[in-house]
């Protein structure tokens, strides 16, 4: 008689099972690592297509038309009292969890006349523009600056009951 929790051979059936489970892993770690190396390519803003902009005429057009074309505009011009309209839009992409890659970038800036007319229409794109440096400075803050201790224990005692005689804030 053979015991079989001791015998050395191993079933057909846990072989099976053990194949199955390696396929099982082995399949998983491929999803994981396909799914981690496809990027995502967004569309942000607003990317007007080139046939809306050819409808878009300078003389004629003018700046209810072009909204209707084109929608609102993602911001208007600060110095010229919004006579210029901008359409911003940006193709990105990220693998996974690294930074937003900036792939390409449109800017359709519209001008319009003192009666409303487009004057001039006006296609930019990454190369247009210029990167800028952001300053890090701290602006200082008039007041104190209290320690933790002085901000838990600042309060003390300026609160009281009304039976004090008016000393310190009451609650109502």
């Amino acid at each position: 008689m053979t015991n079989r929790a001791c015998d050395a051979r191993p079933s057909r059936r846990s072989g099976l099972t053990t194949l199955c489970a390696r396929v099982l892993v082995a399949a998983t770690l491929a999803v994981g690592v396909t799914a981690c190396s496809a990027p995502e390519v967004q569309t942000r803003g607003n990317i007007p297509t080139t046939k809306k902009i050819a409808e878009i005429e300078p003389g004629s057009t003018t700046r209810p038309q072009v909204e209707s074309l084109l929608g609102t505009p993602s911001t208007t011009s600060l110095f010229d009292n919004g006579e210029t309209w901008f359409y911003m839009g940006a193709y990105t992409q990220q693998y996974a969890y690294h930074a937003t890659e900036e792939l390409e970038r449109h800017i359709l800036a519209v001008s319009f006349d003192q009666n409303g007319v487009v004057s001039q229409v006006k296609a930019l794109n990454k190369d247009d523009g210029s990167e800028m440096t952001l300053v890090e400075r701290k602006t200082p803050t008039a007041g104190n600056e209290l320690t933790l201790m002085e901000q838990l224990l600042g309060n003390v005692g300026r609160f009281s009951n009304e039976n004090t005689g008016g000393k310190g804030v009451t609650r109502k």
